[in-house]
């Protein structure tokens, strides 16, 4: 099974230590015959924590994918909680998973109410859209989604690699000892890097209770290998009629010529 791994942003040099250990991490997780591939997008301006570069990436993600699939690949995954999940299942006859749907599909057998912790505000607004957009509503805790603080930077990403007890686990227990008060019974990770990242360092749950912290990349990409399965087994991606009914390239042809994606 051949599974390809789309990023929202181009692949940032300073960070290597980090995609080199989230690779290794996440293929010792896969499957026997189960490979998994990054992409980075060509394009990107880099910045994710805006609604409106959501959109933009979201455009460069989708050709992404539709590329992934020319590839051959069996599975797209986006590793991001922005993504444009829908609007990619639309357009691919291939299995499509997100971080955050299949992740929050997984809370839902683990427990009765369950709690994201993100990475910054804007992130986490982006998040509760999905939550209501899924209908989930009522399967988490009042606020559901809440951040680490101070938040997220590419310093705390590196640190993390090497040890995320220092200043990744206290912030992150800081905001799940309230989701827990509330009535949360299931913590996801809200970004598709820490969670393998705390994984590998053993953190599972939070400090003295025995409410699960998942790891939502590893978790979503569990998910995709049995989509990709029930797939090749059952014959069916998705439905084809209503929202994913797959749109002909032709009819979106000038489009896409008018944004520069194709000549």
């Amino acid at each position: 099974m051949k599974l390809c791994w789309i990023h929202p942003t181009a692949r940032n040099p300073t960070l290597e230590p980090l995609w080199a250990c989230i690779h290794h991490t996440i293929n010792g997780s896969l499957a026997p015959g189960s490979t998994i591939d990054f992409t980075f997008l060509a394009s990107s301006g880099g910045f994710t924590r805006s609604l409106y570069a959501e959109h933009l990436n979201a455009v460069l993600m989708v050709e992404a994918a539709m590329e992934a699939e020319k590839a051959g690949y069996d599975g797209v995954y986006f590793g991001c909680w922005n993504d444009p999940l829908w609007e990619a299942r639309e357009m691919l006859s291939i299995p499509v998973a997100s971080v955050g749907e299949q992740s929050m599909l997984a809370a839902l057998a683990m427990g009765q109410r369950f709690a994201v912790i993100t990475v910054s505000e804007k992130t986490a607004v982006a998040i509760e859209r999905d939550i209501i957009a899924y209908g989930l509503q009522q399967r988490c805790i009042a606020s559901p989604v809440r951040t680490i603080r101070p938040f997220s930077d590419a310093g705390l990403l590196l640190e993390s690699v090497n040890d995320p007890q220092i200043n990744l686990i206290p912030r992150l227990e800081e905001a799940a000892q309230a989701c827990i008060a509330e009535g949360a019974d299931v913590i996801l990770v809200g970004c598709a890097y820490y969670g393998p990242l705390l994984r590998r360092a053993g953190y599972t749950h939070v400090s003295g209770t025995a409410v699960p912290v998942l790891d939502s990349s590893t978790v979503a990409l569990k998910y995709l290998e049995a989509m990709v399965s029930i797939s090749k087994i059952a014959g069916v991606v998705k439905s084809g009629v209503g929202a994913f009914a797959k749109v002909e390239l032709t009819n979106l042809k000038a489009a896409r010529t008018a944004l520069g994606l194709i000549k």
